[in-house]
């Protein structure tokens, strides 16, 4: 860490040096025409003589839409700016010596019916950074997709990229390369989400309405990133138009939701997006309320963006969401789950010069989550359960151009946490005898250096580590980050990456209950930060002049010190809460395979993966290894968007995988009455932890999407069948018996979820 500090002193040293001769700098922000809003990771390049010439220089903007280009020499230049779905910019400049020539440009929407859909890693000797194993998606591209009762999820539109799974078709989770989903890292506008579903994994809790950018990185992260063990998802808000007032919405059968942004003055604009989901308002039109569970959710992103001057700008972001579960009132077994986020950032960015870009950030979030099971008939079941975290946090970050070559970032991040875990006994569902619980407070400082270098023409490498300390074990942690790229032609690169990660929050789930259970929990002397080494190699293609991508890459990750409760747990009165926890370690690794269409009528893709995930408990399993349910051995994702005409689409999602790794009885036995106990009490012998295979699931989701205008307002209107050959896809397996009076019967049965499902929905724009 010493040297590579004292290499970056160096450096900047050199950088400053340059600065103080007769070069110069070319930098600025990039924005769209008529929106106002910054354009994100758009390509800027730079040409010497002529545009017909090689480029000179090439870069990309940041999440402000920054860019900027130093140590240039005066003379004349070419600037082009591009990025699909936009018209090239291009403009011819004369740099004086040691001038700092600002250009903020506005790009115009390109009048053109292809569109790029996904961009992974896009390569080019403009482009001077390694971007291994991530992927961007456009939120207009997730709208275009098949869903589950009209409702567009972000998530189930990730999971069907390679290397990214989902542990049921009931479940939203991004299950990635291995990782469970509490060791991804969900950042909104920067700010830490710690639960991002509704309706216990069906739906994310991220509304596409109110989205620009979706990045996720799946494994390897740069330096920039800490906190988790698996992977990235990071998402940009969007800031709000500052042309003209508008809104947009749509109503599907299980929800609505409207989003409304425009200008307020000359400097300032807003984006408001809410949706809510009424299908307890729809069963209480039909069912009577005690007789099923009543459950509703609701979100609210909202963001204001102040433009204090043409270096200084001001972003306040927030966002709420909330989740009631309610079991009816008549059932022996009651259950009540609520959870929610709560979050908000303060930023401030503040270009210092055009080789020093800033932001700092004031965040809050608070995340509550609460069960409370009660059942009449099995007093063993009844069970509190609550988990809260409380976060103020302070962010300082910087990019810094010091050299033609570097591109160096830089952060300083303090959060103070506040941690509640508390489990309980549910006694008559009115009195709560506490068990145990957990209540403290911890500060978790993180200071990061990355450095993103052309080392030549054909190699380039982002160079980086993170430092960690968590106050409530005085736990130092120190993770190194690295990744390069060569290209050995001008369309073919190979690709490689080093990561190690910590992860100082576990999520801990109990297992033998099947309503949810989540409770976060922090490290402790006696429950150790979790860590994870990953390592990715990989070759990339482009043909047909950048219209298909062809990826493969080859992960493997090893994890130490992940919790969870002991299949022996009592949650009996003084027994610490940390008492109840296993630890154990995991492995995962695979090969993915991609083939990404990005233009033309018909765009999507083709991903494969092959792919082991195991994990290893000293007291579960007997302590021999097992795979966790959401393994799989095979994956395959078909994705096809067909523009038939401007008034016509159809999206189409077909996938295949193997069936879930699931514990299943192997026989059953009696023993005779013996006091109270009853001969027929049946008992069961079961398979190792998740020894048996459910069959293979497959399903084909289609989506029909026209345009059309209604009182002279842009309308649309999608059908959706989902599963569309009514493929009969188990979600689990039981044993039932059969008893005709004289004999008894065993039989294996299966539970199946969803049918074939046509659902209609529509949506309008202002």
């Amino acid at each position: 860490m010493k040297n590579y500090l004292f290499v970056f002193l160096l450096i900047t040293m050199v950088g400053n040096i340059f600065c103080q001769t007769s070069t110069g700098t070319i930098s600025g922000t990039v924005t769209e025409e008529k929106t106002g809003e910054y354009v994100i990771s758009l390509t800027v390049v730079l040409y010497k003589d002529s545009i017909s010439s090689r480029p000179f220089r090439g870069t990309y903007t940041n999440k402000f839409g920054y860019y900027s280009f130093s140590q240039l020499p005066a003379g004349e230049y070419h600037l082009l700016a591009r990025g699909v779905g936009y018209q090239q910019y291009s403009k011819q400049i004369t740099l004086k010596e040691g001038e700092n020539f600002r250009l903020n440009m506005k790009m115009k929407a390109a009048d053109v019916v292809t569109e790029e859909v996904i961009v992974t890693a896009e390569r080019s000797q403009e482009e001077a950074i390694s971007r291994i194993s991530t992927v961007n998606i456009a939120p207009s591209f997730i709208f275009k997709l098949p869903s589950l009762g009209g409702e567009t999820d972000v998530f189930r539109a990730l999971q069907t990229l390679p290397g990214v799974k989902q542990s049921s078709e009931l479940s939203s989770g991004l299950y990635v390369r291995g990782g469970s989903p509490d060791q991804n890292l969900y950042l909104l506008d920067g700010v830490i989400v710690y639960n991002p579903n509704h309706l216990g994994g069906f739906l994310s809790v991220f509304n596409g309405d109110a989205l620009r950018d979706i990045k996720l990185i799946k494994g390897a992260f740069p330096a920039e990133y800490g906190g988790r063990l698996s992977s990235v998802l990071d998402m940009t808000m969007k800031e709000g138009r500052k042309d003209r007032f508008s809104a947009d919405g749509g109503i599907s059968l299980i929800s609505s939701r409207l989003t409304l942004e425009g200008p307020i003055g000359e400097n300032t604009s807003f984006m408001l997006s809410g949706r809510r989901m009424y299908l307890d308002i729809l069963t209480a039109m039909f069912v009577p309320k005690d007789e099923v569970p009543n459950y509703y959710f609701y979100d609210l992103n909202a963001k204001i963006n102040h433009k204090i001057s043409e270096n200084s700008h001001i972003f306040l972001s927030g966002f709420l969401c909330r989740d009631v579960l309610v079991s009816p009132k008549e059932e022996d077994m009651k259950f009540d789950i609520n959870w929610g986020n709560k979050t908000s950032n303060l930023r401030w960015m503040y270009i210092v010069s055009p080789l020093l870009f800033t932001n700092f950030s004031l965040i809050y979030t608070d995340y509550t989550f609460r069960t409370d099971i009660y059942d009449k008939k099995n007093i063993a079941n009844n069970f509190i359960s609550k988990s809260q975290i409380r976060d103020w946090t302070i962010r300082a970050e910087a990019q810094y151009f010091p050299a033609k070559n570097h591109k160096i970032k830089t952060g300083l991040e303090a959060i103070n946490h506040r941690f509640l875990a508390k489990t309980a006994f549910n006694f008559e569902n009115k009195l709560e005898i506490p068990f145990n619980s957990k209540d403290a407070t911890s500060l978790e400082l993180s200071y990061y250096l990355q450095d993103e270098w052309e080392i030549s023409e054909r190699l380039t490498a982002n160079i980086g580590s993170r430092l960690f300390y968590f106050e409530e074990a005085n736990y130092f942690r120190y993770e190194p980050r690295f990744s390069a790229t060569y290209k050995l032609a001008e369309n073919t690169s190979l690709k490689t990456s080093l990561a190690m990660a910590h992860q100082f929050l576990h999520l801990i789930i109990r297992n033998d209950i099947s309503v949810m259970t989540d409770l976060w929990f922090p490290s402790t002397k006696n429950v150790l930060p979790s860590r994870s080494t990953q390592g990715v190699v990989g070759v990339e293609q482009l043909f047909d002049e950048g219209k298909y991508l062809l990826s493969l890459e080859a992960y493997y990750k090893k994890m130490n010190n992940l919790y969870e409760y002991k299949d022996s747990a009592t949650f009996s009165f003084g027994i610490p809460l940390e008492d109840q926890f296993t630890r154990g370690n995991g492995e995962a690794y695979g090969v993915e395979v991609f083939l990404n269409k990005r233009l033309g009528n018909i765009t999507g893709w083709v991903g494969y993966t092959l792919s082991w995930t195991k994990r290893k408990f000293r007291e579960l399993n007997e302590g021999k290894p097992f795979y966790p349910r959401y393994d799989r051995r095979h994956d395959v994702n078909i994705v096809i968007v067909y523009e038939i005409s401007p008034s016509w689409e159809i999206g189409a999602t077909w996938y295949y995988g193997t069936g879930q790794a699931y514990t299943m009885p192997t026989g059953s036995f009696r023993f005779e009455e013996i006091g109270f106990s009853s001969y027929d009490d049946v008992k069961y012998q079961y398979t190792e932890r998740n020894g048996a295979r459910l069959p293979a699931f497959h399903k084909l989701d289609v989506n029909f999407i026209h345009h059309f205008e209604w009182f002279s307002l842009p309308w649309s209107v999608s059908l959706n069948i989902y599963n569309a050959y009514n493929r009969r896809n188990p979600f689990s397996w039981y044993i039932s018996t059969d008893y005709d009076g004289i004999t008894e019967t065993k039989k294996l049965k299966q539970l199946t979820l969803f049918p074939l499902i046509p659902t209609i929905g529509f949506s309008f724009k202002i």
